[in-house]
């Protein structure tokens, strides 16, 4: 599955008449799209550009290299950035089981089955910590979204109880 930030996070999906199933898409939030960082480091190099004259004209030439190596670093760690940003997660709940898929940066995928009835989404607050969103199965837990705001994910919780309460009703 190939993620666009531009759609909606949420969308039902019917197969059939019968089956009803509720898929739930998550990603990390990225303020700056590909224009503004273009924009961005345009601007960052010009800036460097600038200084690199006027140490030039000083007589500080050997300053201009860590002024390169500084543009290299900051494009590198914009780099990592976006490169996190393209972990997602998908949360598929019928009424037999839910299957959560988790897609690294890499396309490494990891898979969890869980049997719909016996599960539950709860928010755990971190003391100095961030929020963690939890499912509980069994004795189980599986920690979802951890890329996303405490705000979102005490609303996904309750979203998602909502959802396989839907769900354990149609069965």
């Amino acid at each position: 599955m190939v993620h666009n930030p531009e759609k909606t996070y949420w969308h039902h999906e019917k197969q059939d008449s019968k089956q009803e199933i509720i898929t739930i898409a998550l990603w990390p939030y990225r303020s700056l799209g590909s224009r503004g960082y273009l924009y961005l480091m345009m601007g960052f190099i010009g800036l460097i550009f600038i200084l690199s004259l006027l140490f030039y004209s000083l007589g500080a030439w050997p300053v201009i290299w860590f002024l390169g190596i500084e543009i290299g670093l900051i494009w590198l760690v914009f780099r990592m950035n976006y490169n996190a940003g393209r972990n997602f997660e998908q949360i598929s709940i019928t009424p037999e089981a839910t299957v959560v898929e988790k897609v690294g940066w890499r396309g490494d995928k990891r898979h969890f089955n869980i049997p719909s009835p016996w599960i539950k989404a709860s928010c755990i607050k971190g003391e100095g910590r961030s929020d963690k969103l939890i499912l509980k199965y069994h004795s189980e837990r599986l920690e979802i979204g951890s890329f996303l705001p405490p705000r979102e994910k005490s609303s996904l919780a309750d979203a998602l109880n909502k959802s396989f309460e839907r769900m354990r009703g149609a069965a």
